[in-house]
């Protein structure tokens, strides 16, 4: 018999862990595309999330039955002054691969710890009304075993150069155009990066958005180094991402907010959806 995937029970029971943790963490987070944050302000997005994948786009691996990722994210923009924003963003994960043998037998690998931390600035070029910035982000693996069978990240650096175009509708909400290039050190291919964003308020508590987030390989990999456990890290994958988000504000500065996120296209990665619990504090 196969294992059967993570029950909501179950789920429920992992991801409070993460949110209590959250709770003594508690820190602060900023404003998507190119706004930035008043000097001293901050906008806070402390997250659980929790992602399963059961094919892959493309070819298929033997033996593969699923792919779960429990994990509790941090992300945080602060104004360094009113024009410069500064990014944080820590996952604590718990990946989790099932695969079963040739005789027919299930097993599951599990790794956790904490994931690829991101560092970044924004910096504001234009206020309007077209509301342009730049965006410069560093990945850096150094919190987690590389050499793992079933690694939390591919323990390459990436360095990310994005331009981002805002505009406000006013009571038709906001559109977002991002688009970057991601330089991936060692043997994964660079990446074409894009985004675009809608996002609008229902009444004065209620608002909904929704993102096209994706990547394109430019497929300069070196082929033969050799693929870990990690599905979710070829060394070159095309993917695009929908985000589907509603939230709730409790307050001027504090708001819920649950998002579905299906992976919509993809080459050479898995599919599968995100699921994302999360809470929004601007300070």
């Amino acid at each position: 018999m196969p294992s059967s995937p993570i029950v909501p029970a179950q789920l429920t029971l992992r991801a409070a862990r993460y949110v209590i943790f959250a709770g003594l963490l508690a820190p602060t987070v900023a404003n998507a595309g190119p706004w930035t944050l008043k000097q001293g302000k901050t906008y806070n997005k402390p997250a659980v999330n929790y992602f399963i994948g059961e094919s892959l786009f493309g070819t298929q691996q033997d033996g593969f039955e699923r792919f779960e990722d429990l994990n509790f994210t941090f992300y945080n923009e602060t104004g360094i002054t009113d024009d410069l924003s500064f990014i944080l963003s820590v996952p604590i994960k718990e990946i989790t691969r099932t695969d079963r043998n040739a005789a027919g037998v299930v097993a599951a690998r599990r790794t956790s710890g904490v994931g690829d931390i991101d560092l970044g600035l924004r910096y504001n070029l234009s206020k309007g009304p077209v509301v342009v910035a730049v965006q410069g982000l560093v990945k850096l693996p150094y919190a987690y075993n590389a050499n793992n069978p079933l690694p939390l990240g591919n323990g390459q650096e990436d360095f990310e150069g994005r331009v981002q175009l805002g505009r406000s509708l006013g009571k038709a909400g906001y559109v977002v155009v991002e688009a970057g290039y991601r330089f991936r050190l060692g043997a994964p291919a660079d990446e074409f990066r894009y985004l675009l964003e809608y996002g609008v308020d229902l009444d004065k508590s209620t608002y909904v958005r929704t993102k096209l987030d994706g990547l394109l390989s430019i497929r300069n990999d070196t082929p033969q180094v050799a693929l870990n456990g990690n599905p979710t890290l070829p060394l070159a994958f095309d993917l695009a991402k929908l985000e589907l988000t509603a939230g709730r504000k409790l307050s001027n500065k504090v708001a819920v907010e649950f998002t579905v996120t299906p992976n919509v296209y993809g080459d050479n990665t898995l599919t599968g959806t995100n699921f994302q619990l999360a809470l929004v504090l601007q300070l």
